[in-house]
């Protein structure tokens, strides 16, 4: 066991891009040119970064203000009537206090892990449950890094399983979810053999988890840039003289590619890429599902922040054909969820829920793989932190969907078995 502590600088991690000064405010749009304008800048005012977009009357906008246009932002909103309240102070201080606790070095499940130190902890469930879990090469990044999951099951019963995938933050940004992952990895393995119901649904039904997918973009997060979202392609210059890098690949996948909800714009966090998979990571997934993914009856997309629990589609407005049986499921697993930490979370379509997104993993695995229970999630919160969630919620927040997991799992053992 390593017992050196070090204590890590944010200073230091962060020292490309500071936040300082810099506040998310949160306005709820109640008139339609309230939604309009709020629309303009969300696709003309390159410096904003909306958190959450707007989408519909009374649904809030969470977006973040660089200090230098803070004064600005908030007359125009006075002027126009909107009602507005700061939901982050100082993005840097918020920053700060994630990331500026004493911590173990090497892994920790309670922390924000590198890419590596997560790598290697997937070697280590591998090692000490050699009967349960083996990584699995998924391909590789733009920048060349490795992209790995882990499979979880017990070949005790019968090889040829159901199985269920996990597709960890495709977001940069959104890093409780691949702590939520890793812990939930733990929670498995640790249950077999002392859990009857865990080693029931491991013996019948197989777990990969994909912890990060956008392995290039959140190192990038990690040192350059908290606030990153996307891949780490050049793809052109900004008008200011920067240069845009990155497709969203949340919007990359072949499932209404271009539509609503994306952007053309290279510059923009939203931007879907020159084409259909055309990131390398997108690509290696979906070339990785389509060889291996015969016995994969649910797919869940995990992201944050928002608490919502998500069935297609995202580039539509209908519903999918097994939309009753997809809604049912999803509202057992909010209920399961609640019971745990009293936490609520939606369900219902993308576009119902949230807001309309074309080119999404979860729309592409049910379209074009038939994976009926295809989900995009939104962990935890609501956006009183937001994608700066502090390391002390790392653990609830596994443990509630721990719990929905739980809940997808049950119906996949007893539907497919």
């Amino acid at each position: 066991m390593k017992t050196l502590l070090v204590l890590l600088t944010v200073a230091v991690a962060f020292a490309a891009k500071r936040f300082d000064g810099e506040q998310v405010l949160r306005i709820v749009p109640e008139q339609e040119t309230h939604l309009k304008e709020l629309s303009r800048l969300e696709r003309a005012e390159e410096r904003l970064d909306f958190w959450k977009g707007p989408t519909r009357l009374t649904r809030p906008v969470d977006v973040r203000v660089p200090k230098d246009i803070l004064k600005d932002i908030k007359t125009m909103l006075d002027k126009m009537g909107m009602q507005y309240t700061v939901m982050v102070q100082d993005v840097q201080q918020s920053i700060n206090a994630e990331r500026s606790r004493v911590r173990a070095a090497g892994f920790g499940f309670d922390q924000y892990n590198s890419y590596n130190d997560i790598l290697a902890q997937l070697q280590t469930f591998a090692t000490s449950y050699p009967s349960l879990a083996s990584v699995v090469d998924i391909g590789t990044s733009y920048e060349g890094r490795p992209m790995k999951a882990i499979k979880i099951g017990s070949a005790r019963e019968r090889s040829n399983k159901p199985a269920i995938f996990l597709e960890g933050q495709i977001h940069a940004r959104e890093w409780v979810v691949s702590a939520t992952l890793l812990y939930n990895i733990k929670f498995l393995l640790e249950s077999y053999n002392s859990v009857s119901e865990i080693t029931t649904l491991l013996n019948r039904v197989d777990f990969y988890f994909l912890p990060i997918t956008n392995p290039d973009g959140y190192e990038f997060s990690r040192n350059s840039d908290r606030m990153w979202r996307k891949t780490r392609i050049l793809y052109g210059s900004s008008w200011w003289g920067g240069y845009c890098y990155g497709a969203d690949p949340n919007r990359n996948w072949d499932a209404g590619f271009g539509g609503p909800g994306t952007s053309t714009d290279p510059c923009s966090d939203t931007y879907h890429g020159p084409s259909a998979f055309s990131e390398p990571e997108t690509l290696a997934l979906k070339n990785w599902l389509q060889a291996n993914g015969n016995n994969i009856k649910a797919y869940l997309a995990v992201h944050a922040y928002s608490q919502m629990w998500m069935t297609p589609y995202g580039y539509t407005n209908s519903k999918p054909a097994h939309y009753n049986e997809q809604n049912r499921l999803a509202a057992e697993v909010v209920d399961a969820i609640q019971s745990v930490n009293g936490l609520s979370f939606e369900h219902g379509t993308i576009a119902d829920v949230i807001y309309l997104a074309a080119g999404s993993s979860c729309d592409w695995t049910y379209d074009a793989l038939g994976i009926k229970y295809s989900y995009a999630i939104e962990l935890r919160d609501t956006g009183n932190y937001g994608f700066l969630l502090p390391e002390n919620q790392i653990l609830p927040s596994a443990n509630e969907f721990y719990a929905g997991l739980l809940v997808v799992a049950r119906q996949v053992n007893s539907e497919y078995n």
